[in-house]
């Protein structure tokens, strides 16, 4: 098969990772989840300009890690692992005394966007650092129990935040701040370095001249901004339907994050079983993407937590067949010297998507306020055949995954 179960048996490091990611979770997830409520509701934001705000930190973002990509190649992981975390710890509690005192909403904005360069500068790191540390074959199984760890703390973040923002909405952002220092502390501590460049430099040009005659890799993220796009709106999208749209309290959003984190943890170890034993990961891609899709159609049922917590477990299912194959796909095809770099590219090109999505979204679901099923019609089905499109790419998709594992 393409992929092997394999979970026991994982470098350390990777488990290292998963760790740190369970502690960032656990404390920022929901800051990103519960954002778009700061702006709307306690500085009076309208729609539009808070979808034009998450989107401009997306496509921040995007460019951030490109650039990061190309850094974690050139100089190693742990660098950059470890020490760009240090400035979110005080980015984090700025944000807290801003949202406290109720002024200076420039300023948070420029504090969060702060937050995003940092994130977005060690994301490419953490992926190509798995990357490092696993065969070609154990590679999904690397990046699943990545997933595994960071749901698992998604599973308690988003309910005490939820809890937490009932007595004031800044208190989310001061438990990131504390979670960031533990962050930091276990990476510093245990991180060794997984990656020692070649003497061949990683060039933006060397870069470019790579990936753009790539035509699988191409494909690969254009389809994936066209899916970014769509599954953009089950964040920002989804909270103001929920909360400002149909006036359901704000610890329903906590409600299905938890139960979402829950359900990974669940059901992620038996989906990679099923995954390492049939169909290829841009089958079992393609059938995630379609299940996501399926999931926004429960929404036009009426406004309950049960409706919203039937369509975080379809969307759930979905997202366990999608998620792990993404970074499993890019460093399975990509060149070894240009890791880091290839999953840099495709974040910047899929990150595009996600500002567009957070901006035609919440456009979007402005405009049709009014009669909000019409919306989560149109996502739906758009859904769908961006899944058409993963399962088309999956015939050359063995073709390249056969020949980059013989050179590896």
């Amino acid at each position: 098969m393409y992929y092997s179960y394999r979970l026991t048996g994982l470098d350390r490091r990777v488990w290292l990772l998963g760790i740190t990611r369970f502690v960032r979770s656990f404390g920022r997830s929901s800051t990103f989840i519960l954002l778009p409520l700061v702006f709307v509701i306690d500085y009076g934001v309208g729609f539009f300009e808070t979808g034009l705000l998450i989107g401009s930190g997306t496509l921040i973002m995007a460019f951030v890690q490109y650039y990061a990509g190309i850094w974690t190649d050139r100089i190693g992981r742990r660098k950059i692992l470890v020490f760009t975390q240090i400035p979110n710890i005080f980015f984090y509690f700025l944000m807290f005394l801003i949202i406290y005192y109720h002024d200076f909403l420039i300023i948070l904005v420029a504090a969060w966007l702060l937050t995003i360069v940092v994130n977005a500068i060690q994301y490419p790191a953490v992926q190509a650092t798995v990357a490092d540390v696993t065969s070609v074959s154990d590679r999904l199984s690397g990046y699943t129990a990545l997933r595994l760890m960071a749901n698992l703390g998604f599973a308690f973040g988003p309910l005490i935040g939820a809890f937490l923002a009932s007595y004031g909405l800044q208190y989310i952002f001061l438990l990131a701040s504390l979670s960031n220092v533990i962050e930091v502390l276990i990476l510093y501590k245990f991180m060794r370095e997984t990656h020692i460049p070649t003497g061949k430099t990683v060039t933006r040009k060397s870069l470019n001249v790579s990936y753009k005659a790539d035509r699988f890799f191409l494909s690969f993220m254009i389809v994936g901004i066209l899916y970014a796009i769509l599954s953009n709106q089950r964040s920002s999208a989804l909270t103001i339907y929920t909360v400002v749209l149909q006036n359901m309290p704000i610890i329903y959003i906590g409600y299905i994050w938890a139960f979402n984190g829950i359900l990974v943890v669940i059901m992620q170890v038996p989906f990679l079983k099923l995954m390492t034993s049939y169909l290829t990961p841009m089958a079992w891609r393609a059938i995630g993407v379609a299940f996501g899709g399926i999931s926004f159609l429960v929404l036009l049922g009426p406004g309950s937590l049960g409706i919203l917590l039937l369509f975080m477990f379809i969307s759930t299912i979905g997202e366990d067949f999608m998620a792990p194959t993404t970074q499993s796909i890019i460093t399975s095809i990509a060149p070894l010297e240009f890791r880091g770099s290839y999953i840099g590219v495709y974040s910047l090109y899929t990150s595009l998507g996600t500002f567009a999505g957070s901006v035609l979204g919440l456009s979007l679901l402005s405009y049709l306020a009014g009669i909000p099923q019409q919306f989560w019609i149109i996502v739906a089905f758009s859904t769908v055949a961006v899944a058409a499109l993963y399962l088309i790419m999956d015939v050359p998709f063995k073709r390249r995954f056969r020949s980059q594992q013989t050179l590896e």
